[in-house]
């Protein structure tokens, strides 16, 4: 209900899906993430940002704890499965074949909200010359 209003929920808008996504995915320890935060220009406190526009970038979090539960409020897509596949020759170690559903990610396709006006299923002829 709340991502057809808002595309990044959880979280408040593209700025702030932006700097969670650099600090999720940069490999800084919930400390080092804490510290980030805490700098003054980094500020969750909207009485900051009025009397500073210019030296803040309001989140809707304030801790790595915050930031790690709204990232899990993230939709998931479809889940991997794995099986080993045995093999006549010795390996160091096992071959292991993983998988999504081709039926799930179609689903997870046609069910986001990003595509809801991007699909087109009217059959179309492509013309490899002008004739």
């Amino acid at each position: 209900m709340y991502c057809t209003k808002n595309h990044y929920y959880p979280f408040s808008g593209w700025k702030d899906w932006e700097v969670s996504l650099w600090l999720l995915c940069s490999g800084l320890s919930m400390v080092k993430v804490d510290s980030f935060l805490s700098l003054e220009m980094v500020s969750f406190k909207l009485i900051h940002c009025i009397y500073h526009p210019n030296k803040c970038l309001p989140l809707s979090f304030c801790s790595a704890k915050e930031l790690c539960s709204q990232a899990e409020m993230l939709p998931g897509g479809p889940p991997w499965m794995s099986q080993v596949i045995p093999t006549v020759h010795l390996t160091k170690s096992p071959v292991i074949l993983y998988w999504c559903d081709p039926l799930e990610c179609i689903a997870s396709l046609l069910n986001h909200p990003f595509f809801h006006d991007q699909m087109d299923f009217m059959p179309h002829r492509v013309y490899a010359t002008a004739q």
